[in-house]
């Protein structure tokens, strides 16, 4: 029989409106760092701290080497510490240039740390709308794909950052012949797995690829794993045995053997951009990595409502015990959103 989740909503009593932000969760606390509530105007680099379990909300602006406003950046959390890289900011939107810099934030002094790596070494190149994640059993921050400059466009490359050298390195590069912006990365155990994701003409699926961290230094590749996925020519119609194509979803760990993908851009907006909404997700699908096999769940919500809905444009992180979070994000309206909700096992 089917393990049975629900979706619980966070009771804030103010919602704070983001996209292209970045969520983390330290504790029973959420930590929300940048994004945009208007298309390509980045809002203030306060951290904006949410107590999971009552809504409690606090604006906190930290101490220290406090990073620039941004949009498209990415946070994961490794230890007790949250790590942000990347994104896009200033007069001209552009990727900040940070000669692969990261930013290190410790809630208990409040203090925002800036670790800079030996430029001596090769490290990425900016970007924003990438993918990252935290793997504790290697020390390392990853980095993987997302959006360049003009003169780069989208890469599909993955790198490395051990936090306790701040020293980068560069892994084999994910499969496929585009680059994409909008993928979803996870690590569970040695392995990062990475899934979907935008590139330039349409959003990717009918894979999801994996790559052992301690094969990979001895000369390991990726490895796919492919399954029918197909959606309709206009409105997103769920056909085949997986989740649909899609970018600017999320990717975790959901239980010791299982990854979960939900929502996401099934169609991009006619504009490509922010400015007008494309088609969104609903969903939710785990993956068993011993069966290689998708599931979607059925997912019952706590109380009066509808659940998150469709969305994408959000971020998500994992919690104590078992569990992901969701928070803010667009909707098929093209607005902002400023509510969160906890998927957990019934």
């Amino acid at each position: 029989m089917s393990t049975k989740y629900i979706w619980t909503k966070i009771p804030v009593k103010e919602e704070i409106k983001r996209s292209s932000h970045s969520f983390c969760v330290i504790g029973n606390k959420g930590y929300i760092f940048g994004g945009e509530i208007k298309p390509r105007q980045p809002v203030d680099n306060a951290l904006h701290v949410i107590d999971l379990s009552t809504g409690v909300y606090n604006k906190v602006q930290g101490a220290g080497d406090v990073p620039d406003s941004r949009v498209g950046h990415t946070g994961v959390v490794l230890g007790e510490e949250i790590y942000v890289f990347g994104g896009r900011g200033g007069p001209d939107m552009t990727p900040l240039i940070e000669n692969g810099a990261i930013h290190r934030y410790t809630p208990s002094t409040n203090l925002w740390t800036r670790l800079r790596p030996d430029t001596s070494s090769p490290y990425p190149l900016a970007r924003s709308y990438h993918a990252s994640a935290a793997s504790p059993l290697t020390n390392q921050i990853l980095i993987h794909a997302g959006c360049g400059d003009a003169s780069t466009g989208r890469v599909n490359d993955l790198w490395a950052f051990d936090i306790s050298s701040n020293v980068w390195s560069e892994l084999p590069d994910a499969p496929g012949e585009k680059g994409r912006g909008g993928t979803a990365l996870t690590v569970l155990n040695d392995t990062v797995w990475r899934f979907g994701g935008f590139d330039g003409k349409t959003e990717i699926g009918g894979a999801i690829d994996s790559l052992s961290l301690n094969l990979s230094l001895q000369g390991g590749s990726w490895e796919s794993i492919n399954y029918d996925s197909k959606s309709g020519p206009t409105e997103l119609e769920k056909m085949g045995n997986g989740p649909g194509a899609r970018s600017v979803a999320g990717l975790l760990v959901l239980d010791k053997d299982k990854l979960v993908t939900l929502f996401g851009e099934g169609k991009p907006s006619p504009t490509g951009g922010h400015d007008s909404a494309g088609n969104f997700w609903g969903d939710v699908w785990t993956f068993d990595i011993q069966r290689n096999k998708w599931e979607e769940l059925s997912v019952e919500v706590e109380g009066q409502g509808d659940g998150p809905g469709e969305r994408g444009w959000f971020d998500s992180d994992v919690i104590q015990g078992g569990g992901v979070v969701v928070w803010g994000g667009i909707d098929s309206r093209n607005e902002r959103m400023g509510d969160g909700w906890i998927l957990k096992r019934l």
